[in-house]
């Protein structure tokens, strides 16, 4: 995943925590396993508009700039992991 794509999906999450939150009160009628799969299944929904959105971004240029200007540009490259072989 990208770090931009990370970026996108805290921010996604952080907004989706925050409107839980505001929320609760009107869930708390709910039984509690009803409300806490009301939640994962919203945090799910986030997820895959998310996933929606990067897709797409990645045939629209106007989009990834859009996102490039909230989350910042994709490194020409990203390091993963170094290996050193001793002889």
């Amino acid at each position: 995943m990208s770090r931009r794509a990370r970026a996108f999906h805290r921010h996604a999450q952080a907004v989706l925590d925050h409107e839980l939150l505001r929320a609760r009160k009107r869930l708390a009628d709910l039984p509690g396993e009803r409300r806490a799969a009301l939640e994962e299944e919203t945090a799910r929904v986030v997820a895959a508009v998310v996933d929606s959105v990067l897709e797409e971004s990645r045939r629209e240029p106007a989009l990834a700039r859009a996102l490039g200007s909230i989350y910042g540009p994709e490194p020409a490259w990203e390091p993963r992991v170094v290996s050193w072989a001793a002889d």
